[in-house]
C-alpha cells in the first residue's frame, strides 16, 4: 500500500462489500479547520472513500460554512466527521480523526447500522439501549490499536438505536489535550458526558451494564 494512502485496495473491496449491502443511502458530511493537517487528511481519506463507492454522499465544508449542520453534530471537537441517515437525520455518530487501520471497520459498520439494515441485536438488548437516558459518550482511540474498535462499535450501536446518545470516536494522538484533561494513560478510554473515565474494552453487553448506571 502506498504510505500516501488511507484505504488499501482490499479495504477497497471490503468498503465495496458492505455498501452494497446498505438499505439506504448515507450522508457522510465533514467540518474541517484551515491551516490544519487532520482536516487535510480528513480530506483526502475521504476523497478516497468516495472514489471506492457511489453510494454514499460525502460533503465537506469548512468551519463556518455551514452553521446549522455544526449545530446538528453538536460535537465538541474539530474537525469531525459525522454520519447522517438517508433522511438527512443526524445519525449521533462522529469520528475525530481519520478512520482508518482498525477504525476503517468501526467507521463501515457504523454506516451498515446507520443505512441499514444493521447488525441484528436482541430486543431484549434492544429495550435497553433505547431505556438509557441522554448522554455523550468519547471513546479515546488509536487506530493502531487491535481492542479500540469493538467499543467503538458497541457505542455507536448504542447511538444509532438511541438518538438521545451520542458517540464520538477520539483520536488522541490528534488531541492530545483531551488525553491529558482525563489523565488518559491507556487505550480504549470511554469519556462519558465529559466526567466519568472508564477504560478497557467492552462489549455492548458490558457498555450497557456501565452506561444503566448513568
Amino acid at each position: 500500500m502506498d504510505d500516501s494512502r488511507h484505504i488499501s485496495e482490499d479495504e477497497i473491496s471490503k468498503i465495496q462489500y458492505v455498501m452494497e449491502h446498505c438499505q439506504s443511502k448515507i450522508y457522510i458530511r465533514a467540518v474541517l479547520l484551515e491551516d490544519c493537517k487532520l482536516s487535510d487528511k480528513i480530506r483526502s481519506f475521504l476523497a478516497e472513500f468516495s472514489g471506492a463507492t457511489d453510494s454514499a454522499f460525502v460533503e465537506i465544508f469548512d468551519k463556518g460554512e455551514n452553521p446549522q449542520l455544526e449545530s446538528e453534530i453538536t460535537a465538541e471537537l474539530e474537525p469531525v466527521i459525522a454520519l447522517f441517515d438517508s433522511d438527512g437525520k443526524y445519525a449521533g455518530v462522529s469520528f475525530h480523526g481519520v478512520p482508518s487501520g482498525h477504525e476503517l471497520e468501526s467507521f463501515m459498520y457504523a454506516i451498515y447500522n446507520a443505512a441499514g439494515p444493521g447488525q441484528e441485536i436482541s430486543d431484549e438488548l434492544f429495550e435497553r439501549i433505547k431505556k438509557l437516558k441522554p448522554m455523550n459518550l468519547k471513546i479515546g482511540i488509536s487506530p493502531t490499536c487491535v481492542l479500540c474498535p469493538q467499543l467503538v462499535l458497541a457505542c455507536q450501536r448504542t447511538a444509532i438505536i438511541n438518538s438521545g446518545i451520542t458517540a464520538e470516536m477520539v483520536d488522541l494522538v490528534q488531541f492530545p489535550a483531551l488525553r491529558k484533561k482525563y489523565k488518559i494513560m491507556s487505550i480504549p478510554a470511554l469519556i462519558i458526558n465529559n466526567n466519568d473515565v472508564v477504560f478497557g474494552e467492552k462489549n455492548i453487553d458490558e457498555l450497557m451494564d456501565i452506561l444503566e448506571k448513568h
